[in-house]
């Protein structure tokens, strides 16, 4: 009787390993522990440049780009090796031993050049944890749902870069600049043994249903595009690479998209920190609190994800550049108290999942239309175009802070946001059907 109880205690214990909760999960808290290091930096480092080491806010703007560095060199590199020898958990596992220890160089870091080798490393471990745990999700769970399921697992990521900020803010304050790092490791750590645990999903998740294979055949005299091959009638994966996957326009539309808006998101958050101190004198922890404000309305993402599936991802991701681009100035006002600044920092901040959230499934439903299974390599491509932004953001922001303004900032992001919302158009699409109603008049 023991050992038939051992039998069903193993076995349960193994299919919890591979179950799609516990995939789901273990995401989940990678996504939150990664965006929790992230979001802890935004109150802390401009103060640390700027009154500890007599900086500016380009230097600011340049630190906050060197995440994005590491994580545009390293994404590829993490998607093409997982795809390649189909393994998602030995990569997260490197990722996550080196968040751990970028965490901890942040915490003893004490000159500019070593927070710039910190940040750099933070951004290589990041590409490991967005790539690989996106492309879990799309292993094991079809297309079709693809949206609540990234929505709700990106609420995590939401949980941590809300805590970060006001977590950063107050331990930085009361406990010095090592001690929001320390604290962000013991949760590194605790995320390293949740991967261990995790066991390596099966790879043969394409979902085949009779629009996908309507689609894709539309999509056969397109020969810039490598769909689905058959072989003695049946259908079998293609091989798709990152050069393939970029001819496809929704592929290319929904980067170009993510580029523009994670520039914008992301050079906010260099220069809102400065302005707030300048404008109203505001300490580390009460501008972690208004990061805080920012954040809490993505907490919709699941809702939003839900919406696209039904409504149309394109039209949703459209809606969210505009809203961005019409209340980025209202930021940027003169308010006469730090309190009138937070609700246009929450438009602002629902704004940013309405935009991204639509675009993780689009991405992912067109390789599976495409006959391939490069989900960790779409996903890499998501995760350069948003490492771009982040680079690009927070350097721009610095560079226009420290000769025009904060006002002046938010105008040349709005008016850039404006210009990027008539990319989600599906040209191709819009061709097609022109030409349909033309012969057919």
């Amino acid at each position: 009787m023991a050992g038939n109880s051992n039998i069903k205690h193993t076995s349960a214990w193994s299919r919890a390993r591979r179950s799609k909760l516990g995939i789901a999960s273990v995401v989940a808290l990678t996504l939150f522990t990664d965006m929790l290091v992230y979001g802890v930096v935004i109150p802390c480092l401009p103060m640390l440049v700027i009154e500890r080491l007599k900086g500016n806010s380009a230097m600011v703007g340049f630190l906050f780009g060197c995440y994005a560095f590491g994580l545009l060199v390293a994404t590829p590199v993490f998607a093409i090796l997982s795809d390649r020898y189909q393994n998602r958990r030995y990569p997260m596992i490197g990722g996550m031993l080196g968040l751990v220890v970028s965490t901890l160089a942040f915490a003893v870091a004490d000159t500019y050049p070593l927070l710039v080798l910190a940040r750099v490393a933070q951004g290589v471990a990041g590409g490991a944890s967005w790539t690989i745990g996106l492309g879990l999700l799309a292993d094991v769970f079809p297309t079709k749902s693809l949206g609540v399921v990234m929505g709700t697992v990106l609420t995590a990521h939401t949980v941590g870069f809300a805590i970060g900020p006001a977590v950063g803010g107050f331990l930085y304050e009361y406990g010095g600049f090592s001690a929001p790092f320390i604290f962000c490791a013991g949760f590194a750590v605790i995320n390293f043994l949740a991967i261990v645990w995790l066991a390596e999903p099966e790879h043969n998740h394409i979902e085949e249903t009779s629009d996908h294979v309507s689609r894709a055949q539309e999509n056969i005299d397109d020969e810039s595009t490598p769909l689905v091959q058959k072989s003695g009638g049946s259908k079998k994966k293609v091989q798709l690479t990152m050069i393939d996957l970029l001819k496809n326009w929704r592929i290319l539309s929904s980067i170009l998209v993510v580029m523009i808006s994670a520039s914008v998101f992301s050079g906010v958050e260099p220069a809102l920190p400065i302005h707030l101190q300048d404008t109203f004198n505001a300490s580390a922890s009460t501008v972690g609190l208004v990061f805080v404000a920012m954040v809490i309305p993505a907490f919709l993402a699941p809702v939003i994800g839900h919406i696209s599936d039904k409504v149309g991802r394109q039209a949703i991701t459209a809606t969210g550049l505009i809203l961005m681009a019409l209340v980025a100035p209202l930021v940027a006002l003169n308010y006469s108290s730090i309190y009138y600044i937070i609700p246009p920092l929450m438009v602002f901040g629902f704004s940013s999942p309405v935009t991204l959230t639509p675009i993780l499934p689009e991405m992912g439903e067109t390789v599976s239309e495409m006959g391939g299974a490069a989900y960790a390599q779409v996903y890499a491509l998501y995760n350069m175009a948003y490492s771009i932004g982040m680079f690009v953001g927070p350097v721009v922001a610095g560079l226009i802070m420290t000769a025009y303004g904060f006002e002046t900032l938010m105008l040349v992001f709005s008016a850039a946001l404006i210009a990027c919302s008539p990319i989600m158009i599906d040209w191709v699409s819009v061709y097609r059907k022109t030409i349909s109603f033309f012969r057919r008049n």
